[in-house]
């Protein structure tokens, strides 16, 4: 990742991981809100905590979708409200689609880098958030829909001028695979039989 001299906010906000993470902090907001009302409707008898729980993983999901699939846009629409003009000089910029990019080529180890480190973290929060979401849920679930959702949000990618990338399939799932351990191990510890 490059640094330039003088880190600014514009710089922060929009040309790094961090500042894509912190431009979705408003949608998972939102998203998290409706959701525990949405719960607390439709269940009166549950309890704000256990509501509150459950909203967290719609807020990750659709953040994580957003994330993916919409951040060009999503970035966009913030530096028009930031500065109010386009992103790009007028007759240049805009959206491609349909690019149909695929990388089967398995070589993430070759060169590890923070990409990939964040391809690991950016699904490490599902295997704990899903079986709060869905209480019950066993580790093969939480684990199959896991790699499931990796796998159709690579595989739109290339609908909107992104790559469908093997690597990062991989590297989904090993979130998924560690985090869904962890939590089903503690589970199992602080169960009683």
């Amino acid at each position: 990742m490059y640094f330039p001299d003088q880190m600014n906010f514009q710089y922060l906000f929009f040309s790094t991981y961090l500042g894509n993470f912190m431009q979705m902090i408003p949608i998972a907001l939102v998203t998290f809100l409706c959701y525990l009302l949405y719960k607390r409707r439709r269940a009166p008898g549950c309890s704000l905590g256990t509501a509150a729980l459950a909203a967290l993983f719609p807020a990750y999901l659709v953040s994580l979708i957003a994330l993916t699939l919409f951040s060009q846009m999503i970035g966009d629409l913030y530096y028009i409200l930031f500065y109010h003009q386009m992103p790009w000089p007028a007759g240049e910029g805009g959206y491609r689609w349909l690019s149909f990019i695929y990388d089967f080529q398995l070589d993430f180890y070759r060169n590890f880098g923070w990409e990939n480190f964040g391809n690991i973290l950016l699904f490490l929060p599902f295997g704990v958030l899903y079986p709060l979401f869905r209480p019950g849920s066993s580790w093969r679930r939480t684990l199959g829909l896991g790699i499931v959702t990796s796998l159709a949000i690579e595989l739109i990618q290339p609908l909107m001028d992104r790559s469908f990338d093997l690597n990062d399939l991989v590297l989904n799932a090993m979130g998924v695979a560690v985090s869904t351990a962890f939590f089903f191990l503690v589970l199992r510890r602080f169960t009683p039989s």
